[in-house]
Parts: structure tokens; C-alpha cells; sequence
């Protein structure tokens, strides 16, 4: 019980730093705050708070024992974590996009990240998100027997919508690494290029925010990646005892992949931390420089990109 109100607690405590720096982001007046990558951290941050809520909703059910009484809201939750999973990981993707594009295809980037272009990105974002898992309404929670008579949540009763749901999941994570990964090396050459080409202190450390940023969250989303490919294997061999530990996973999994977008903000982003301080009064006459911010000797600063 102790272990599960010490998760129920940093759950709660990361939900409501997202939901701080949403609140930040969304109420500053400050132009970087309007740009393409905070436009799509902000829509993404939303399905992240949902994925949060129904992670620890589902947990909860489960380790409380509340049975097939409650299986109306566990299908709620198990639809709302579907959603805001392919919702993340096509948030993601546009991220690191973005930051490939500021800094590899700088003289291009105006005209890819206009608003009109954000804007249906964010559409088809969950657009794609809500369409894939559609069919899942008509499905049924399946529940298994427990300790002293109570039922446990396994998952979707309907075999042919869990290998419908496993085989979008696989397909969405082989794409997401493939893609991300090719995307973030690409970006460490160009970073290495760059900085050796401009020999700046200063440039070397916006950049390197920059890659950290992408980094941290292609590490994330691949955690729950990997715990994806494991219930495909238990679904398609019918191992309930291996599916129903990586399910047990999930929750811990993805609160350690949706906390990395708020943290590396905080810790990364300078204009993020001038903003909260200006929000607490606490602000001194300063210049603060971002550190997602890409500069180039040759080309215009690019501070107004984000």
C-alpha cells in the first residue's frame, strides 16, 4: 500500500509541474512563447497530463481491487491511454523535427513552421491519435481472478481488437525510433560541423540544449516503446503472466516519459525560468539568453524560431 501511495504522490506531484508549465507557456505575452516548438510542446503536454491521469487511475483500480464494477471507467482510461500514447509519441516526432530543422535547414525553417503549417500538424496530431483507436469503443475490459477472490484488470477482451491496438502500437514505435533516431544523429553531426566551423563557447552551449532536449526525449518515449514490443510478444503467444507484469510496467514507464518534457524544460530553457520568475514578481532587469537557440556566423540569429 505504502509503495502504491508513494507513486499516487509523485504522479500528482509531476502532474501538476506539467500542468504549471502549460500554464506558463500559455498565459505569456513573450513572442518565443508563441513559436513552432512551444505551440507543439503545449498541445503535446495536454495528451501528456491525460496519459498521466489514466495511467494512475488504471494503477489505482488495479491495487485497490475495485473488481468489474468499475470496468465502464477502466475502458475510459484504457481508451484515453491509447489516445494520448499515439498522441506523445506523434508530438515527439514533430519535436525533434523541429529541432532538426532549426538547426540543419536554417535558411528553410521560416517557411516550414508557419503558423497555418503548426496549426494542421496539431490537427492531424490528434486527429491520427483519436481515428487509430476508434474501434476500441466496442470493446470489453477482461478482468482475471486475483488474490481473495478480487478480479484484475488484463486488458482488452476482444482478441482481435488487442491485435489490432498491438500491431498500431508496433507500427507507431517502429516508425517513432526509426525516424527520431535517424533525426538525432543527423543533429549531433551537424552540432559537432557547427561548432567546430563557428569555434564559439556560446554557440556550443545553445546547441547543445538544444540536442540534449531532443536527446532526453527520444530516450523516454523509447522506454515505453520497448514495454510495447514486450505486450505485442505476450498477446500473439497468449502469455498472460508475462502480459499482465509489462502491463503492471506501463504506469511507471510512462510517468517517467512524460516527466521529461516539463523537467527539461525547467532545466534547459532560460526564457522558461525568466518567465516564471517574472510570474512570481521576482524578475530582475536582466537579458536572458535561451538556451534553445541556434545562432550560425553567416545567417540571422534564430531566438524568435521558438
Amino acid at each position: 500500500m505504502e509503495f502504491s501511495v508513494l507513486h499516487l504522490i509523485i504522479d500528482t506531484l509531476v502532474f501538476l509541474l506539467y500542468s504549471f508549465v502549460l500554464f506558463i507557456i500559455i498565459r505569456s505575452k513573450t513572442k518565443v512563447f508563441k513559436s513552432a516548438f512551444y505551440s507543439i510542446f503545449v498541445a503535446t503536454g495536454f495528451a501528456d497530463i491525460a496519459s498521466l491521469f489514466s495511467a494512475c487511475s488504471l494503477r489505482v483500480i488495479r491495487e485497490s481491487s475495485l473488481g468489474e464494477g468499475s470496468k465502464d471507467f477502466a475502458l475510459f482510461c484504457i481508451l484515453i491511454t491509447y489516445t494520448s500514447f499515439m498522441a506523445h509519441m506523434i508530438g515527439n516526432l514533430l519535436i525533434t523535427i523541429n529541432r532538426y530543422s532549426a538547426l540543419c535547414l536554417m535558411n528553410m525553417y521560416n517557411e516550414i513552421w508557419t503558423r497555418k503549417h503548426v496549426l494542421a500538424a496539431i490537427i492531424i496530431q490528434y486527429f491520427i491519435s483519436v481515428g487509430v483507436f476508434a474501434h476500441a469503443i466496442r470493446a470489453h475490459v477482461e478482468y482475471i481472478p486475483g488474490a481473495n477472490g478480487t478480479a484484475i484488470i488484463k486488458g482488452i477482451q476482444e482478441r482481435d481488437i488487442d491485435l489490432i491496438i498491438r500491431f498500431t502500437y508496433i507500427v507507431t514505435c517502429i516508425i517513432y525510433a526509426t525516424t527520431s533516431l535517424g533525426l538525432n544523429i543527423r543533429l549531433l553531426i551537424e552540432w559537432k560541423r557547427l561548432t567546430k566551423t563557428d569555434g564559439a563557447l556560446e554557440r556550443s552551449h545553445h546547441d547543445k540544449g538544444l540536442l540534449i532536449y531532443a536527446l532526453l526525449g527520444f530516450s523516454g518515449s523509447m522506454l515505453v516503446c520497448i514495454q510495447q514490443f514486450v505486450k505485442f510478444i505476450c498477446v500473439i503467444t497468449d502469455n498472460t503472466s508475462l502480459n499482465l507484469w509489462a502491463t503492471l510496467q506501463y504506469s511507471v514507464l510512462n510517468g517517467i516519459m512524460v516527466s521529461i518534457p516539463p523537467f527539461s524544460l525547467i532545466m534547459l530553457s532560460s526564457d522558461f525560468r525568466h518567465e516564471v520568475l517574472n510570474y512570481f514578481g521576482c524578475s530582475k532587469q536582466q537579458i536572458c539568453i535561451p538556451l534553445f537557440v541556434t545562432r550560425h556566423s553567416s545567417i540571422r540569429p534564430v531566438a524568435d524560431r521558438f
